[in-house]
């Protein structure tokens, strides 16, 4: 059985992508994508018999390591001292022997902070005085109950605090949109929390006798003075919404957090504008037009509004056709009008990669190729929508000539662990969108949330080749560009402090964000912030307790809400100055 001791803390060899030693647990993920060398990640296997620690490189790629693991994320720092925050799986401890739980609870009084991502079985919750002490969970009410809803705190989660709850529809034979998908369970166990409990997220038991103070939680920290246990209960750590979690915990372990962002929100029309005349009995049947004239005369207007009133920027993934084997031939004319208007609204133009035919890709991109030869003399694409290909296909696309310029790729989110952003190969990015704007439901709004707060990204997709090709009856434009805006404006108000980017605006800070070293240090009310490895400006979340920035050199500032403030860093050195910001307040 390993010692406390034996999670010493190391100095990283590279402190650079600091933020996802914070907030990534899925090492399978890590592995796959060769982040891990980048990080001072050590990790440590509770199977049974403590193995101790070991340093893990990127290329040990043996996924026996990963059962029962535990991960402990070092915070930048020099010297010896105590392992920052372990992250274990509670599958992999025996939590009914009390020689394994003495161990844990020797880390935390150590001042490693412990993070659960889900917890024993409940009757050894309810059969063990200590282990619920030690969890923060005074009481189980109930072995199980099915919740209506769930209440976000504000002030963990970037976006403020929510509600998201069941609703249904006037006559009541099913939920309006949003409450089809949560991003945890409704069903788990009913804890009610101990003394020295922060809760920051419940669920909503049914029945108006209940009590808010007496609501089931679901996400927590058990404060022990030295260090925190926190607890997660009903899945809301599976997934990709992980990494928001971690690094919002992060940011609640110390008197302020610091840590590097993407800074991108973008907004993908996918499949628009298609530049043939297709479909047209049903275009005439839905909207008495053309399809070129509904892209024209009906979505462009509706669209550029959106973006002037929100500020956003778009990337329009166009594609000459959509049906490669109809007889309907793309115009010259309607890519020379678009390319005008896009240029005039700050909109880029990348190219779908997708059809509604059978068509291989390598016969797409030859016959939109030959197209666009013939109509400007040949075009250079930034960026590239993938949608859910697979890499070998995109890879082996990327060589085609029409693509030799392109720099970033925009793939969908597949509902895996998939890195939000990174490298597809040595000289192309990807970025994958993390929600699609035309259907809006809790679990992605959640996931918004999630990776506003670790990555301060966001990348939303509207296909809109729904609307040459509707599938059913909500696909028409009405409907569609109801969404569209209703997507665009309660994301666009939440996170206006973030920058609009393009895919290729976003590539660009991908780079510098990968490519990014830094270290920061805080001396009584000042932060001192070193940055390496880039040109250019970087980005930063600070997120303080009861403090404000007062002053700052080599770089600027702007809150993005109460507590959390989005840092521009343009010199090599940065110092941000901090004071008081309500000295009534308390942790």
């Amino acid at each position: 059985m390993a010692s406390c001791t034996d999670l010493g803390r190391t100095k990283p060899s590279r402190s650079c992508f600091s933020v996802f030693c914070k907030v990534l647990i899925n090492l399978q993920c890590l592995l796959y994508c060769g982040m891990l060398h980048r990080l001072g990640v050590q990790i440590l296997r509770p199977e049974h018999q403590l193995s101790g620690v070991q340093q893990f490189r990127a290329d040990d790629g043996e996924e026996e390591l990963f059962k029962g693991h535990a991960v402990v994320s070092e915070k930048a720092a020099e010297g010896e001292g105590t392992a920052w925050m372990l992250v274990t799986d509670p599958a992999c401890v025996d939590w009914e022997s009390g020689e394994e739980l003495e161990l844990l609870e020797g880390y935390v009084e150590a001042g490693t902070h412990l993070v659960l991502p889900g917890l024993p079985e409940v009757s050894v919750i309810e059969g063990n005085k200590k282990l619920r002490d030690f969890l923060g969970i005074r009481k189980v009410l109930e072995q199980e109950t099915t919740v209506t809803g769930y209440y976000l705190r504000e002030g963990f989660l970037l976006g403020g605090g929510t509600f998201y709850l069941d609703r249904e529809s006037p006559d009541a034979e099913e939920l309006l949109p949003g409450s089809e998908a949560y991003p945890g369970e409704k069903t788990f166990p009913w804890y009610l929390p101990g003394y020295g409990t922060k809760v920051y997220m419940r669920g909503i038991a049914a029945g108006e006798q209940v009590k808010a103070e007496n609501y089931p939680i679901m996400l927590w920290r058990k404060s022990h003075g030295t260090a925190s246990v926190f607890a997660v209960n009903g899945g809301l750590m599976d997934g990709l919404q992980g990494m928001g979690l971690l690094s919002a915990m992060a940011a609640e372990t110390d008197s302020y957090g610091l840590y590097p962002v993407v800074n991108a929100q973008n907004m993908i029309l996918a499949g628009y504008p298609s530049l043939a005349d297709e479909n047209p009995e049903e275009m005439e049947r839905l909207y008495s037009r053309s399809v070129k004239q509904v892209f024209q005369e009906l979505l462009w207007p509706n669209i550029a509004a959106v973006l002037e009133k929100h500020r956003y920027k778009a990337t329009c993934m166009m594609t000459p056709q959509y049906d490669y084997t109809d007889d309907n031939l793309p115009d010259g004319r309607q890519l020379a009008y678009y390319l005008k208007i896009f240029n005039e609204h700050g909109a880029e133009t990348g190219l779908w990669g997708l059809s509604v035919s059978d068509t291989p890709l390598a016969g797409k991109l030859a016959s939109d190729g030959a197209f666009l030869r013939e109509a400007l003399g040949g075009y250079g694409f930034a960026s590239l929508y993938a949608g859910d290909m697979e890499d070998l296909e995109i890879r082996e696309a990327l060589g085609e000539e029409l693509l030799g310029s392109v720099r970033t790729v925009v793939r969908e989110h597949d509902g895996t662990q998939a890195m939000p952003v990174g490298f597809l190969s040595e000289g192309v990015t990807a970025q994958r969108v993390i929600g699609d704007g035309l259907t809006y439901t809790y679990e992605s709004d959640f996931l918004v949330r999630c990776m506003e707060t670790a990555l301060g990204y966001f990348s939303i997709s509207f296909d809109l080749s729904r609307v040459a090709y509707p599938e059913e009856d909500g696909d028409g434009w009405e409907q569609l560009s109801k969404a569209l805006g209703t997507t665009i404006g309660t994301y666009g108000q939440a996170f206006r402090g973030f920058h609009p980017t393009t895919a290729s605006e976003c590539d660009a800070r991908i780079r510098q964000f990968l490519a990014l070293d830094y270290r920061d240090d805080r001396i009584d009310d000042t932060i001192y912030l070193q940055v390496e490895g880039i040109t250019g400006p970087a980005w930063f979340v600070l997120r303080t307790h009861n403090e404000a920035i007062e002053d700052m050199e080599g770089g600027s500032w702007q809150e993005l809400e109460e507590g959390a403030y989005l840092i521009e860093v343009t010199d090599k050195r940065a110092v941000l100055t901090l004071k008081p910001a309500d000295e009534r307040f308390y942790r």
